[in-house]
């Protein structure tokens, strides 16, 4: 398993402890907080894709 697959698990994993999380919108701090984590992850990714 690549780098880049690692992520993407890690991503998938941290949606669904997020779509627990109530509401499901930013003003709650928890679910904010998961979604800027999937969006680090994903530039990560980004970042590891155009040096490849």
């Amino acid at each position: 398993m690549n780098d880049v697959e690692r992520l993407q698990q890690m991503i998938d994993e941290l949606r669904r402890l997020r779509d627990k999380c109530e509401p499901k919108n930013n003003r709650n701090p928890r679910y904010l907080r998961y979604s800027n984590a999937v969006s680090a992850l994903l530039w990560l990714i980004d970042d590891l894709r155009s040096e490849a």
